[in-house]
This record gives C-alpha cells, sequence and structure tokens, in this order.
C-alpha cells in the first residue's frame, strides 16, 4: 500500500445534519488517530448507488493517493458483498451494489477485494460505522485486512461508461449529468426537455434566464441558468435521457 495514503476521504448520502458524519469520523479515529478525514460529499444522490457512482467517478478523477470511505448503501444488512476497489493508487471501501461500477468501467487497471471481516458490534444497519470506516482505517494504517481477490464486481458489470441522465442537482439547482465533459465538443448541442442548448463557458457569457451547458468543477456536462434555476426549468430532468448532438 502506497505510504502516501494519509486521507480518508467519505462519500455518502447521509446529509449534513444527524449522527451518522460525526459517527463514522469517530469510527476512523478509533483505529487512526492520525488519519486527516475529509467529508468530500455527504449529499450523494440518496439511496441511488449507480446515480451515486458516476458522481463518484467524476470526484475520484480529482485527486491521486487516498482511501475513499464509501456509504450510498440502500441494502445495508443484505446479502450484498462489502468490497474493497483499488485503482491508480486510490483505494475504495464500500457495497458491491453499483456505487463502484463507473469506476469499473471508466478505467484500465483495477483490483477488486471481497471484505471477509465481520462488522463490529451487534448491529445491522450501519456498515458504515462498523465495518467501512473499521476497514478504511486499516488500510490507511497499511494493517492487515481479511479479504480475498474476486474477478469483477456483482452489480453494474454491464453499465455504460457515461451515462445519459440527470445524477446529481447541486443548491444552485445546476443539473449534473453522468456524461463526462472531455469526451464532448464545444461545438455539441445537450437537448433535454425538447430544448436545444449550446455550450457556453460561464454563467455570464449567456443573457440572463438563458440555460446552456458547461463542463463543471467535476469534469461531467451540467446544465445550469444564469440567474435561474435548471432544476425549475427542466421540472421533468428525472425523467428525462440526454442526448448530445
Amino acid at each position: 500500500m502506497n505510504n502516501k495514503l494519509n486521507t480518508i476521504l467519505t462519500y455518502t448520502d447521509f446529509g449534513a445534519t444527524g449522527p451518522y458524519l460525526g459517527q463514522i469520523e469517530a469510527a476512523v479515529k478509533r483505529e487512526s488517530a492520525s488519519a486527516c478525514v475529509i467529508h468530500l460529499q455527504s449529499d450523494a444522490p440518496v439511496c441511488n448507488p449507480k446515480s451515486a457512482g458516476y458522481l463518484l467517478a467524476a470526484l475520484a478523477n480529482q485527486f491521486d493517493e487516498a482511501v475513499f470511505l464509501c456509504v450510498v448503501d440502500p441494502g445495508v444488512g443484505s446479502e450484498r458483498r462489502a468490497v474493497i476497489v483499488e485503482s491508480q493508487g486510490q483505494w475504495f471501501v464500500g457495497p458491491d451494489n453499483g456505487l463502484f461500477a463507473p469506476l469499473y468501467q471508466q478505467r484500465d487497471e483495477m483490483q477488486v477485494y471481497r471484505i471477509l471481516q465481520q462488522p463490529l458490534g451487534d448491529y445491522e444497519t450501519f456498515h458504515g460505522r462498523d465495518l467501512f470506516a473499521y476497514v478504511a482505517a486499516k488500510i490507511h494504517n497499511k494493517q492487515y485486512i481479511a479479504m480475498e481477490k474476486v474477478s469483477e464486481l456483482q452489480v453494474g458489470s454491464g453499465w455504460k461508461k457515461d451515462l445519459n441522465e440527470i445524477i446529481y442537482v447541486d443548491h444552485f439547482g445546476n443539473l449534473f449529468t453522468g456524461l463526462r465533459g472531455r469526451l464532448v465538443q464545444h461545438s455539441a448541442r445537450v437537448h433535454i426537455a425538447g430544448r436545444e442548448l449550446s455550450w457556453a463557458p460561464r454563467f455570464d457569457a449567456v443573457s440572463q434566464g438563458e440555460a446552456f451547458w458547461y463542463v463543471n468543477s467535476c469534469g461531467l456536462i451540467e446544465i445550469a441558468v444564469n440567474g435561474g434555476r435548471a432544476d425549475m426549468m427542466f421540472a421533468n430532468y428525472r425523467n428525462e435521457n440526454i442526448k448530445v448532438l
């Protein structure tokens, strides 16, 4: 394991309120007091491992060596596997429910391990604290983990590298797609809800109230409105397939 794994980045759908973020950070610190824990995102698409997975893949590309503690886990306590995924010097810990499938599709090299360690305690509904935080801390400490290598992920092996759907809505109402911006020319038109949107480099490059697309800070195609909210302009975005022509 790389000696530079100083940071544990949490990626969850817990939300900013409630005890959950604090509980998993405390669980990490119990095992590794020196770990630097950063809550990268706490409002990942709720109970939606697929959308959350495409957003995670985009975010992960912004980091070098790190451990990612990932919990979007509506099937917690079920028979779904707990896994570790290693790729490009990064380690991802979480459920095998599709959350890591976009990474698996987009990257050439990836190792998958099934976690054999049992959750700590008697609770079946908080593997983020009782299993994944413990394992992430062990990776940070470069300590032994009970695991076995497996050939591939169980969920999402046939998914596309990019997802032509809205996967996330930010605080400002901007719509994130699951499409990587570096693969799309600025001359392309993005189609949503019967409308055709042109590219613009930033908000003030279009008129007030005008919708456009651009490549956001995560590297994904995003739909926005200058001075407005795209989630209100395109109210049926959850049912829309995005076309790029």
